[in-house]
């Protein structure tokens, strides 16, 4: 290959072009800045204010901790069909099929069921007449205390004001 062909190619490549490159970056303008996006709202939660204990002795700080987890739990995987406020009208499907879940501000109701019974339905669901979940079982997603926790909150729903 000729000297001069090699030469020539060393210096564009070497010099020319790394030169052009820095020229073309310096004297290009930075990008405008953009706005920022507009933040998400999120609507405020509608939760009932469930009285808890105030006092300090043990009993009423373990009450006020079963409570609340029962409320984390109950938020997290309850109000789907049973609704933020306990109510059980928040499940047009289930309502649709006639079989509307559980009202849990219903303290009448509330009472004619046993906290066994209450356990039995978390842990293994619930059936209808013709054997279908209405209610999925929540073994493999709660422990044994945390589904205490969801029946103390739930029997103390009846008690809540309203969030208004």
């Amino acid at each position: 290959m000729n000297r001069y062909v090699i030469y020539t190619s060393l210096l564009i490549f070497g010099v020319i072009l790394p030169l052009a490159m820095i020229t073309a970056w310096l004297t290009t303008p930075p990008p405008a800045p953009s706005t920022p996006p507009a933040p998400v709202l999120f609507p405020k939660l509608q939760l009932p204010k469930v009285p808890l204990p105030t006092g300090d002795d043990p009993e009423s700080i373990v009450l006020r901790h079963a409570i609340l987890n029962g409320e984390r739990i109950y938020q997290r995987l309850c109000h789907h069909c049973h609704g933020r406020l306990g109510k059980g009208d928040n499940n047009d499907y289930m309502a649709s099929i006639g079989r509307k879940p559980a009202d849990h501000s219903d303290l009448a109701a509330m009472q004619k069921l046993s906290d066994e019974e209450f356990f039995v339905a978390l842990r293994d669901g619930v059936k209808d007449e013709r054997g279908w979940l209405t209610m999925p079982p929540w073994a493999s997603v709660l422990t044994g205390q945390e589904m205490r926790d969801v029946i103390v909150y739930v029997r103390h729903l009846p008690l809540a004001a309203s969030p208004n």
